[in-house]
């Protein structure tokens, strides 16, 4: 029995050897294994991350690039409106010089119209004036044609009267 035993002794410490290889070779294989699962693991979460960022950045630029869009919008737009204010403040400042234009022609015209009216006014009332002078001269030089005619009557009714009286 012993020497069964001491046969047996090697191949079971060669089999417990073995064994224990293989136990071992399996947990550094597990290690392993492990190591290379959390190696992937972290990679695939380096890789979700650079993704994440990346997108991140994306829609930074995309954001910038529409706010820059809107800016330059609005930019055009108050341009053209202020176009369009100074154009109907251009159009106003000229309907108002035409307006004042306007009003000083029929300024003028009401003037001359006016001196026209009282030069013919001042006219008429020479011509009446003359008219009138004329008249009196007329009844003046009437009057004394009247009277000389009376007193040549008068004088020829005295020397016919002191003809009878020297008849008589």
């Amino acid at each position: 029995e012993r020497a069964a035993v001491e046969r047996a002794a090697p191949e079971r410490a060669a089999g417990e050897r073995a064994a224990a290889e293989r136990a071992a070779a399996e947990r550094a294989a597990g290690a392993e294994r492990a190591a290379a699962e959390r190696a992937a693991a972290e990679r695939a979460a380096a890789a979700e991350r650079a993704a994440a960022e990346w997108a991140a950045e994306e829609r930074a630029a995309v954001e910038w690039a529409a706010a820059e869009w809107a800016a330059a919008e609005r930019t055009t737009a108050e341009r053209a409106a202020a176009e369009r204010t100074a154009a109907a403040e251009r159009a106003a400042a000229a309907e108002r010089a035409a307006a004042a234009e306007r009003a000083a022609a029929e300024r003028a015209a009401a003037e001359r119209a006016a001196a026209e009216r009282a030069a013919a006014a001042e006219r008429a009332a020479a011509e009446r004036a003359a008219a009138e002078r004329a008249a009196a001269e007329r009844a003046a030089a009437e009057r004394a044609a009247a009277e000389r005619a009376a007193a040549e009557r008068a004088a020829a009714e005295r020397a016919a009267a002191e003809r009878a009286a020297a008849e008589r």
